[in-house]
Protein backbone atom coordinates (compact mmCIF):
# COMPACT_ATOMS: atom_id res chain seq x y z
CA UNK A 1 0.00 0.00 0.00
CA UNK A 2 1.17 3.89 -0.43
CA UNK A 3 -0.10 7.08 1.10
CA UNK A 4 -0.52 8.60 -2.23
CA UNK A 5 -3.80 10.96 -2.21
CA UNK A 6 -4.06 10.43 -5.64
CA UNK A 7 -6.94 7.87 -6.13
CA UNK A 8 -8.31 6.67 -9.20
CA UNK A 9 -11.16 5.43 -8.51
CA UNK A 10 -12.95 8.13 -6.12
CA UNK A 11 -13.35 11.08 -8.12
CA UNK A 12 -17.41 10.57 -8.49
CA UNK A 13 -17.25 8.92 -4.76
CA UNK A 14 -19.48 10.75 -2.45
CA UNK A 15 -16.42 10.63 0.12
CA UNK A 16 -14.15 11.59 -1.47
CA UNK A 17 -12.63 14.80 -0.37
CA UNK A 18 -12.73 13.11 3.68
CA UNK A 19 -10.42 9.67 1.98
CA UNK A 20 -8.25 12.57 0.57
CA UNK A 21 -8.44 13.98 3.85
CA UNK A 22 -7.49 11.09 5.64
CA UNK A 23 -4.80 9.84 3.81
CA UNK A 24 -2.63 12.81 3.83
CA UNK A 25 -2.75 12.62 7.19
CA UNK A 26 -1.35 8.90 7.37
CA UNK A 27 -4.79 7.36 8.42
CA UNK A 28 -5.95 5.25 5.96
CA UNK A 29 -4.11 4.29 2.54
CA UNK A 30 -4.61 3.49 -1.31
CA UNK A 31 -3.37 0.96 -3.12
CA UNK A 32 -0.05 -0.25 -5.65
CA UNK A 33 -2.02 0.86 -8.50
CA UNK A 34 -3.38 3.58 -7.34
CA UNK A 35 -6.78 3.30 -6.28
CA UNK A 36 -8.44 2.97 -2.97
CA UNK A 37 -11.22 0.48 -3.57
CA UNK A 38 -14.09 2.61 -1.87
CA UNK A 39 -16.39 -0.32 -2.25
CA UNK A 40 -14.38 -3.33 -0.75
CA UNK A 41 -15.24 -4.43 2.29
CA UNK A 42 -13.62 -4.21 5.60
CA UNK A 43 -12.46 -6.87 8.31
CA UNK A 44 -12.33 -5.93 11.72
CA UNK A 45 -8.22 -6.99 12.21
CA UNK A 46 -8.37 -4.19 9.35
CA UNK A 47 -10.42 -1.92 11.20
CA UNK A 48 -7.88 -2.42 14.28
CA UNK A 49 -5.03 -1.34 12.46
CA UNK A 50 -6.82 1.91 10.63
CA UNK A 51 -8.10 3.02 14.81
CA UNK A 52 -4.45 2.55 15.84
CA UNK A 53 -3.47 5.67 13.18
CA UNK A 54 -6.83 7.83 13.76
CA UNK A 55 -6.48 7.77 18.01
CA UNK A 56 -2.72 6.80 18.68
CA UNK A 57 -3.03 9.34 21.82
CA UNK A 58 -5.95 7.62 23.26
CA UNK A 59 -5.37 6.37 26.65
CA UNK A 60 -5.26 2.72 28.15
CA UNK A 61 -8.59 1.78 30.24
CA UNK A 62 -8.27 -1.76 30.18
CA UNK A 63 -6.38 -4.73 30.19
CA UNK A 64 -5.48 -6.10 26.72
CA UNK A 65 -7.01 -9.19 26.06
CA UNK A 66 -5.49 -12.71 24.40
CA UNK A 67 -7.51 -14.06 21.68
CA UNK A 68 -7.07 -17.54 21.08
CA UNK A 69 -7.06 -16.80 17.15
CA UNK A 70 -4.29 -13.65 17.09
CA UNK A 71 -0.94 -14.84 17.79
CA UNK A 72 1.77 -12.76 18.95
CA UNK A 73 2.83 -12.97 15.23
CA UNK A 74 0.08 -11.75 13.11
CA UNK A 75 0.41 -9.18 11.11
CA UNK A 76 -2.45 -6.67 13.86
CA UNK A 77 -1.62 -8.43 17.07
CA UNK A 78 -0.53 -4.88 18.09
CA UNK A 79 -3.16 -3.12 17.04
CA UNK A 80 -5.67 -5.32 18.17
CA UNK A 81 -3.93 -5.43 21.53
CA UNK A 82 -4.22 -1.28 21.12
CA UNK A 83 -8.03 -1.41 20.67
CA UNK A 84 -8.50 -3.80 23.07
CA UNK A 85 -6.47 -1.89 25.58
CA UNK A 86 -9.05 1.24 24.61
CA UNK A 87 -12.15 -0.46 24.58
CA UNK A 88 -12.88 0.20 21.19
CA UNK A 89 -12.71 -4.23 20.93
CA UNK A 90 -13.58 -6.78 23.41
CA UNK A 91 -13.89 -9.61 21.29
CA UNK A 92 -16.17 -12.43 21.71
CA UNK A 93 -17.60 -14.81 24.90
CA UNK A 94 -15.24 -18.01 23.97
CA UNK A 95 -11.81 -16.21 23.58
CA UNK A 96 -11.42 -14.95 20.10
CA UNK A 97 -11.41 -12.03 18.12
CA UNK A 98 -12.14 -13.22 14.57
CA UNK A 99 -10.05 -10.99 12.75
CA UNK A 100 -11.03 -11.90 9.33
CA UNK A 101 -14.52 -12.01 9.80
CA UNK A 102 -16.14 -9.17 8.07
CA UNK A 103 -17.50 -5.90 9.61
CA UNK A 104 -21.29 -5.05 9.85
CA UNK A 105 -21.95 -1.25 9.79
CA UNK A 106 -23.55 -1.92 13.46
CA UNK A 107 -19.95 -2.95 14.78
CA UNK A 108 -17.97 -0.27 12.81
CA UNK A 109 -20.77 2.62 14.84
CA UNK A 110 -20.59 0.40 18.11
CA UNK A 111 -16.96 0.07 18.32
CA UNK A 112 -15.81 3.92 17.63
CA UNK A 113 -18.53 4.99 19.67
CA UNK A 114 -17.46 2.86 22.77
CA UNK A 115 -13.82 4.00 22.29
CA UNK A 116 -14.24 7.45 22.42
CA UNK A 117 -16.74 6.41 25.61
CA UNK A 118 -20.10 7.85 23.89
CA UNK A 119 -23.40 8.04 25.94
CA UNK A 120 -26.80 8.48 25.29
CA UNK A 121 -28.47 11.08 26.65
CA UNK A 122 -31.70 10.26 25.33
CA UNK A 123 -33.54 6.83 25.57
CA UNK A 124 -32.19 4.84 22.99
CA UNK A 125 -35.05 3.76 21.23
CA UNK A 126 -36.74 7.19 21.33
CA UNK A 127 -33.73 7.97 19.24
CA UNK A 128 -33.01 5.76 17.01
CA UNK A 129 -36.72 5.43 15.73
CA UNK A 130 -36.46 9.36 15.33
CA UNK A 131 -33.68 9.03 12.90
CA UNK A 132 -33.93 5.72 10.90
CA UNK A 133 -36.60 3.61 9.26
CA UNK A 134 -34.74 0.41 10.26
CA UNK A 135 -34.20 1.20 13.77
CA UNK A 136 -35.68 -2.30 14.10
CA UNK A 137 -32.81 -4.33 12.81
CA UNK A 138 -30.85 -2.81 15.27
CA UNK A 139 -30.04 -5.82 17.63
CA UNK A 140 -30.37 -4.98 21.40
CA UNK A 141 -26.80 -4.75 22.16
CA UNK A 142 -25.94 -2.09 20.06
CA UNK A 143 -28.74 -0.01 20.67
CA UNK A 144 -27.09 2.17 23.34
CA UNK A 145 -23.79 2.80 21.23
CA UNK A 146 -25.96 3.64 17.93
CA UNK A 147 -27.90 5.78 19.75
CA UNK A 148 -25.32 7.53 21.67
CA UNK A 149 -23.31 8.09 18.12
CA UNK A 150 -26.31 9.24 16.59
CA UNK A 151 -26.47 11.92 19.80
CA UNK A 152 -22.81 12.69 18.57
CA UNK A 153 -23.23 12.82 15.29
CA UNK A 154 -20.93 10.00 13.92
CA UNK A 155 -23.35 8.51 11.63
CA UNK A 156 -22.95 8.25 8.06
CA UNK A 157 -26.15 7.18 5.96
CA UNK A 158 -25.14 6.46 1.98
CA UNK A 159 -27.37 6.78 -0.23
CA UNK A 160 -30.36 6.88 2.06
CA UNK A 161 -30.41 8.93 5.06
CA UNK A 162 -33.12 7.32 6.58
CA UNK A 163 -31.66 3.87 6.18
CA UNK A 164 -28.35 2.76 8.57
CA UNK A 165 -27.99 -0.89 6.97
CA UNK A 166 -26.98 -1.90 10.39
CA UNK A 167 -26.39 -5.27 9.36
CA UNK A 168 -24.61 -4.43 5.79
CA UNK A 169 -20.83 -5.28 5.71
CA UNK A 170 -19.03 -2.08 6.02
CA UNK A 171 -16.93 -0.59 3.09
CA UNK A 172 -13.95 0.99 3.35
CA UNK A 173 -15.57 4.53 1.70
CA UNK A 174 -18.14 4.20 4.98
CA UNK A 175 -15.18 3.73 7.14
CA UNK A 176 -13.69 6.49 5.98
CA UNK A 177 -16.96 8.95 6.97
CA UNK A 178 -17.30 7.30 9.85
CA UNK A 179 -13.76 8.54 10.63
CA UNK A 180 -14.00 12.06 9.32
CA UNK A 181 -16.99 12.60 11.39
CA UNK A 182 -15.18 10.81 14.72
CA UNK A 183 -11.86 13.00 14.45
CA UNK A 184 -14.31 16.43 14.00
CA UNK A 185 -13.27 17.23 10.11
CA UNK A 186 -15.11 19.71 8.60
CA UNK A 187 -16.90 20.14 5.17
CA UNK A 188 -15.27 16.82 3.59
CA UNK A 189 -18.83 14.24 3.36
CA UNK A 190 -22.54 15.88 1.88
CA UNK A 191 -24.25 16.81 4.93
CA UNK A 192 -27.16 15.39 3.39
CA UNK A 193 -26.20 11.67 4.12
CA UNK A 194 -25.65 13.24 8.01
CA UNK A 195 -29.03 12.36 9.66
CA UNK A 196 -29.78 15.05 11.92
CA UNK A 197 -30.34 17.88 9.61
CA UNK A 198 -30.20 18.83 5.96
CA UNK A 199 -29.26 22.77 6.65
CA UNK A 200 -26.47 21.92 8.72
CA UNK A 201 -23.25 23.14 6.61
CA UNK A 202 -20.93 23.50 10.04
CA UNK A 203 -20.92 20.23 11.92
CA UNK A 204 -21.81 20.15 15.62
CA UNK A 205 -18.34 19.99 17.33
CA UNK A 206 -18.38 23.15 19.18
CA UNK A 207 -19.26 23.69 22.92
CA UNK A 208 -20.55 27.10 22.19
CA UNK A 209 -21.27 28.78 18.86
CA UNK A 210 -22.05 32.91 18.58
CA UNK A 211 -23.19 34.29 15.46
CA UNK A 212 -20.80 34.83 11.96
CA UNK A 213 -19.95 38.73 11.55
CA UNK A 214 -18.34 40.08 9.09
CA UNK A 215 -17.66 36.26 7.65
CA UNK A 216 -15.96 35.05 10.91
CA UNK A 217 -17.90 33.73 14.34
CA UNK A 218 -16.47 32.80 17.50
CA UNK A 219 -16.76 29.26 18.92
CA UNK A 220 -15.92 28.31 22.26
CA UNK A 221 -13.77 24.67 22.68
CA UNK A 222 -13.23 23.31 25.98
CA UNK A 223 -13.02 26.64 28.40
CA UNK A 224 -11.99 29.17 25.48
CA UNK A 225 -13.01 30.60 22.32
CA UNK A 226 -11.49 30.83 18.61
CA UNK A 227 -12.95 31.63 16.07
CA UNK A 228 -13.76 29.94 12.35
CA UNK A 229 -14.62 31.23 8.75
CA UNK A 230 -17.65 30.24 7.18
CA UNK A 231 -16.32 27.09 5.65
CA UNK A 232 -15.88 25.94 9.73
CA UNK A 233 -11.87 26.18 9.02
CA UNK A 234 -10.36 27.25 12.21
CA UNK A 235 -8.52 31.12 12.09
CA UNK A 236 -8.01 31.62 15.64
CA UNK A 237 -7.25 29.04 17.88
CA UNK A 238 -9.06 28.78 21.04
CA UNK A 239 -7.28 30.83 23.71
CA UNK A 240 -9.28 33.69 24.39
CA UNK A 241 -11.85 34.08 27.90
CA UNK A 242 -13.30 38.00 26.91
CA UNK A 243 -14.24 38.36 23.46
CA UNK A 244 -16.54 40.68 21.17
CA UNK A 245 -18.03 40.01 17.12
CA UNK A 246 -16.09 41.06 14.24
CA UNK A 247 -16.78 44.32 12.63
CA UNK A 248 -14.59 45.01 9.88
CA UNK A 249 -12.01 42.54 10.21
CA UNK A 250 -11.09 43.47 14.25
CA UNK A 251 -12.23 42.24 17.30
CA UNK A 252 -12.16 43.69 20.91
CA UNK A 253 -10.48 40.38 23.09
CA UNK A 254 -8.66 40.90 26.13
CA UNK A 255 -5.07 39.40 26.85
CA UNK A 256 -3.11 39.23 30.13
CA UNK A 257 -6.05 41.15 31.40
CA UNK A 258 -5.85 43.90 29.11
CA UNK A 259 -7.85 45.07 25.65
CA UNK A 260 -6.38 44.05 22.37
CA UNK A 261 -7.77 44.08 19.10
CA UNK A 262 -6.97 42.02 16.95
CA UNK A 263 -7.69 41.17 13.22
CA UNK A 264 -9.12 37.73 11.10
CA UNK A 265 -5.46 35.60 11.80
CA UNK A 266 -5.35 36.25 15.14
CA UNK A 267 -2.94 39.12 15.36
CA UNK A 268 -2.67 42.26 17.49
CA UNK A 269 -3.03 45.19 15.46
CA UNK A 270 -4.27 48.12 18.61
CA UNK A 271 -2.29 47.22 21.62
CA UNK A 272 -2.84 50.33 23.72
CA UNK A 273 -3.95 50.44 27.46
CA UNK A 274 -7.01 51.10 27.82
CA UNK A 275 -9.12 51.11 31.30
CA UNK A 276 -12.68 50.02 28.84
CA UNK A 277 -12.94 49.37 25.28
CA UNK A 278 -16.00 48.48 22.97
CA UNK A 279 -16.15 47.09 19.78
CA UNK A 280 -16.13 49.20 16.40
CA UNK A 281 -19.35 51.25 15.34
CA UNK A 282 -19.49 53.17 12.47
CA UNK A 283 -15.80 53.02 12.13
CA UNK A 284 -15.21 54.62 15.86
CA UNK A 285 -14.43 52.83 19.21
CA UNK A 286 -15.33 53.89 22.63
CA UNK A 287 -12.22 53.90 24.78
CA UNK A 288 -11.43 54.71 28.50
CA UNK A 289 -8.42 56.45 29.75
CA UNK A 290 -7.43 58.42 32.75
CA UNK A 291 -11.32 57.72 33.78
CA UNK A 292 -13.36 59.48 30.68
CA UNK A 293 -14.32 58.55 27.62
CA UNK A 294 -12.73 58.91 24.08
CA UNK A 295 -12.85 57.22 20.32
CA UNK A 296 -10.44 55.70 18.72
CA UNK A 297 -10.04 54.51 14.61
CA UNK A 298 -9.19 51.20 13.00
CA UNK A 299 -6.38 52.33 12.77
CA UNK A 300 -5.73 53.13 16.65
CA UNK A 301 -5.38 56.93 16.34
CA UNK A 302 -7.43 58.91 19.05
CA UNK A 303 -9.84 60.95 16.91
CA UNK A 304 -11.83 62.04 20.06
CA UNK A 305 -9.70 63.00 22.98
CA UNK A 306 -11.00 61.18 26.09
CA UNK A 307 -13.46 63.96 28.07
CA UNK A 308 -16.67 62.32 28.27
CA UNK A 309 -18.65 60.79 31.48
CA UNK A 310 -20.19 57.99 29.41
CA UNK A 311 -19.15 55.56 26.84
CA UNK A 312 -19.29 56.91 23.10
CA UNK A 313 -21.72 54.30 20.83
CA UNK A 314 -22.22 56.19 17.47
CA UNK A 315 -25.43 55.27 16.10
CA UNK A 316 -26.26 56.95 12.15
CA UNK A 317 -23.41 59.00 12.66
CA UNK A 318 -24.33 60.82 15.63
CA UNK A 319 -23.42 59.61 19.61
CA UNK A 320 -24.83 60.16 22.74
CA UNK A 321 -22.66 61.32 25.85
CA UNK A 322 -22.75 62.60 29.37
CA UNK A 323 -20.95 66.06 29.79
CA UNK A 324 -21.58 67.41 32.75
CA UNK A 325 -24.02 65.24 34.08
CA UNK A 326 -26.47 66.15 30.96
CA UNK A 327 -26.52 64.18 27.90
CA UNK A 328 -26.27 65.28 24.24
CA UNK A 329 -24.71 63.90 20.87
CA UNK A 330 -21.42 64.49 19.23
CA UNK A 331 -20.37 63.92 16.12
CA UNK A 332 -17.20 62.04 14.82
CA UNK A 333 -14.94 64.74 15.19
CA UNK A 334 -16.08 65.14 18.62
CA UNK A 335 -17.80 68.23 18.54
CA UNK A 336 -21.69 68.49 19.86
CA UNK A 337 -23.90 69.19 17.48
CA UNK A 338 -27.10 68.80 19.63
CA UNK A 339 -25.83 70.01 23.09
CA UNK A 340 -26.09 68.21 26.05
CA UNK A 341 -29.28 69.40 28.35
CA UNK A 342 -31.22 66.00 28.47
CA UNK A 343 -31.64 63.99 31.63
CA UNK A 344 -30.73 60.66 29.37
CA UNK A 345 -30.44 59.94 25.74
CA UNK A 346 -30.63 56.79 24.08
CA UNK A 347 -28.42 56.59 20.30
CA UNK A 348 -30.34 57.32 17.42
CA UNK A 349 -32.02 54.93 15.22
CA UNK A 350 -34.51 55.33 12.35
CA UNK A 351 -33.38 58.73 12.73
CA UNK A 352 -34.44 59.38 16.12
CA UNK A 353 -33.15 59.05 19.84
CA UNK A 354 -35.48 58.68 22.82
CA UNK A 355 -34.70 61.52 25.08
CA UNK A 356 -35.92 63.31 28.70
CA UNK A 357 -36.00 66.80 28.95
CA UNK A 358 -37.14 69.11 31.57
CA UNK A 359 -39.34 65.90 33.13
CA UNK A 360 -40.64 65.16 29.86
CA UNK A 361 -40.46 61.86 27.86
CA UNK A 362 -39.81 62.24 23.65
CA UNK A 363 -37.73 61.86 20.47
CA UNK A 364 -35.79 64.04 18.49
CA UNK A 365 -34.33 63.87 15.17
CA UNK A 366 -31.16 64.83 14.19
CA UNK A 367 -31.61 68.58 14.15
CA UNK A 368 -32.35 68.68 18.00
CA UNK A 369 -36.47 68.92 17.30
CA UNK A 370 -38.28 67.32 20.11
CA UNK A 371 -41.38 65.50 20.48
CA UNK A 372 -43.19 64.84 23.18
CA UNK A 373 -44.30 60.79 23.81
CA UNK A 374 -48.47 61.39 25.19
CA UNK A 375 -49.94 58.64 26.69
CA UNK A 376 -53.20 57.97 28.19
CA UNK A 377 -52.08 54.78 30.23
CA UNK A 378 -49.33 54.60 32.73
CA UNK A 379 -45.44 53.93 31.17
CA UNK A 380 -44.19 50.66 33.23
CA UNK A 381 -41.13 50.43 31.34
CA UNK A 382 -38.63 52.29 28.87
CA UNK A 383 -39.53 52.90 25.60
CA UNK A 384 -38.25 50.84 22.88
CA UNK A 385 -35.95 52.61 20.05
CA UNK A 386 -37.91 53.18 17.07
CA UNK A 387 -37.56 50.72 14.20
CA UNK A 388 -39.41 51.22 10.65
CA UNK A 389 -41.73 53.92 12.12
CA UNK A 390 -42.73 52.55 15.40
CA UNK A 391 -41.31 51.82 19.33
CA UNK A 392 -42.54 49.69 21.38
CA UNK A 393 -44.04 51.20 24.74
CA UNK A 394 -44.49 49.00 27.91
CA UNK A 395 -48.15 50.43 29.67
CA UNK A 396 -50.03 49.64 32.62
CA UNK A 397 -52.68 48.12 30.07
CA UNK A 398 -50.06 46.09 28.45
CA UNK A 399 -47.68 46.50 25.47
CA UNK A 400 -47.83 48.81 22.11
CA UNK A 401 -46.42 50.78 19.81
CA UNK A 402 -46.50 54.33 18.98
CA UNK A 403 -45.37 56.17 15.97
CA UNK A 404 -43.09 59.52 15.23
CA UNK A 405 -46.07 61.16 15.87
CA UNK A 406 -45.66 60.64 19.64
CA UNK A 407 -48.94 59.19 20.02
CA UNK A 408 -50.23 55.71 19.83
CA UNK A 409 -50.25 53.74 17.04
CA UNK A 410 -50.93 50.21 17.59
CA UNK A 411 -53.08 49.90 20.56
CA UNK A 412 -51.46 48.35 24.33
CA UNK A 413 -52.95 45.02 24.05
CA UNK A 414 -50.03 42.29 24.42
CA UNK A 415 -48.36 41.04 27.31
CA UNK A 416 -45.25 41.66 25.01
CA UNK A 417 -43.88 43.26 21.86
CA UNK A 418 -40.98 43.12 19.99
CA UNK A 419 -39.59 45.59 17.86
CA UNK A 420 -40.11 45.80 13.61
CA UNK A 421 -37.97 43.75 11.21
CA UNK A 422 -38.61 43.40 8.14
CA UNK A 423 -42.37 44.62 8.60
CA UNK A 424 -43.16 42.25 10.93
CA UNK A 425 -42.71 41.99 14.89
CA UNK A 426 -43.22 39.17 17.24
CA UNK A 427 -45.96 39.47 19.98
CA UNK A 428 -47.17 37.60 22.69
CA UNK A 429 -50.97 36.86 24.09
CA UNK A 430 -49.84 35.54 27.67
CA UNK A 431 -49.88 32.06 26.14
CA UNK A 432 -48.47 31.89 22.72
CA UNK A 433 -46.57 34.35 20.13
CA UNK A 434 -47.61 35.26 16.66
CA UNK A 435 -46.93 38.06 14.48
CA UNK A 436 -48.57 41.48 13.23
CA UNK A 437 -47.81 44.08 10.49
CA UNK A 438 -47.49 47.75 10.56
CA UNK A 439 -50.92 48.21 10.62
CA UNK A 440 -50.90 46.14 13.73
CA UNK A 441 -52.86 42.99 12.06
CA UNK A 442 -52.24 39.75 13.04
CA UNK A 443 -50.72 37.92 9.81
CA UNK A 444 -49.14 34.70 11.42
CA UNK A 445 -51.29 33.46 13.92
CA UNK A 446 -50.78 32.82 18.29
CA UNK A 447 -49.16 29.58 17.84
CA UNK A 448 -45.42 29.74 19.00
CA UNK A 449 -43.69 29.20 22.61
CA UNK A 450 -41.68 31.90 21.74
CA UNK A 451 -41.00 34.53 18.12
CA UNK A 452 -38.02 35.84 17.02
CA UNK A 453 -37.25 39.01 14.86
CA UNK A 454 -37.16 38.15 11.00
CA UNK A 455 -33.46 38.30 9.63
CA UNK A 456 -33.00 37.84 6.37
CA UNK A 457 -36.47 36.65 5.41
CA UNK A 458 -37.30 34.17 8.16
CA UNK A 459 -37.31 34.22 12.02
CA UNK A 460 -36.61 31.65 14.62
CA UNK A 461 -39.34 29.98 16.44
CA UNK A 462 -39.90 27.62 19.21
CA UNK A 463 -42.55 24.67 19.11
CA UNK A 464 -42.62 22.18 22.56
CA UNK A 465 -39.03 23.05 23.11
CA UNK A 466 -37.73 22.71 19.26
CA UNK A 467 -36.47 25.79 17.77
CA UNK A 468 -37.20 25.91 13.59
CA UNK A 469 -37.51 28.86 10.98
CA UNK A 470 -40.36 30.25 9.40
CA UNK A 471 -41.00 32.62 6.45
CA UNK A 472 -43.12 35.76 6.56
CA UNK A 473 -46.20 33.36 5.86
CA UNK A 474 -45.43 31.49 8.74
CA UNK A 475 -44.59 28.35 6.42
CA UNK A 476 -42.06 26.25 8.84
CA UNK A 477 -38.73 26.99 6.11
CA UNK A 478 -36.52 24.78 8.78
CA UNK A 479 -38.88 22.36 10.76
CA UNK A 480 -38.48 22.85 15.09
CA UNK A 481 -35.76 20.26 15.66
CA UNK A 482 -32.87 22.06 17.50
CA UNK A 483 -32.77 22.23 21.12
CA UNK A 484 -31.14 25.29 21.22
CA UNK A 485 -30.63 28.44 19.08
CA UNK A 486 -29.15 32.05 20.25
CA UNK A 487 -29.45 33.97 17.63
CA UNK A 488 -31.26 34.35 14.10
CA UNK A 489 -30.26 33.93 10.98
CA UNK A 490 -27.04 36.55 10.40
CA UNK A 491 -24.25 36.43 7.37
CA UNK A 492 -27.03 33.66 5.73
CA UNK A 493 -25.78 31.05 9.08
CA UNK A 494 -27.07 30.65 12.71
CA UNK A 495 -25.61 28.52 15.57
CA UNK A 496 -27.58 25.53 16.44
CA UNK A 497 -27.61 23.05 19.01
CA UNK A 498 -29.51 19.62 18.97
CA UNK A 499 -29.46 18.56 22.79
CA UNK A 500 -26.17 16.72 22.85
CA UNK A 501 -24.26 18.85 24.24
CA UNK A 502 -22.48 20.59 20.65
CA UNK A 503 -23.03 23.78 18.38
CA UNK A 504 -22.89 23.69 14.72
CA UNK A 505 -24.08 26.00 12.06
CA UNK A 506 -27.27 26.11 9.69
CA UNK A 507 -27.56 27.73 6.36
CA UNK A 508 -30.24 29.98 5.47
CA UNK A 509 -32.23 27.86 2.54
CA UNK A 510 -33.59 31.24 0.84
Amino acid sequence: MTNTVNFSDIQSHWAQKCIIELAQRGIINGYHNRTFRPEVTITRAEFAAILLKAFPNSPIVATAITFTDVPENYWAHEAIKFATERKFFAGYPDGTFKPNQMLPRVQAISIIANGLNYQPVSPANETLRKYFDDAAEILDYARNAIAAATENYLIVNYPNVRKLQPNKNTTRGEIAGLLCQALKIANVLPPEYTPWSEFLVIPPIFDEAESFSSGVAWVKIGKKWGAIDQTGKLLIQPEYYLHYPFVKGLALVTIGGKFRYIDRTGNIVIQQDFEEASSFIDGLATVKIGGKFGSIDTKGKMVIQPQFESAIYFSEGLAAVKFQDKDGFIDKTGKFVIPPKFNWALPFSDGVALVVEDGKSGFIDKMGKFTEIILDYTLTDAIGNFSEGFARVSLSVGEGYIDKTGRLAIPPQFKYASPFSEGLAAVYNGEKSGYINTKGELVIPFKFSRGGSFSEGLAQVEVDGKFGFIDKSGNYVINPQFSRSYDDISDGFAPVSFGFGKWGYIRSPL
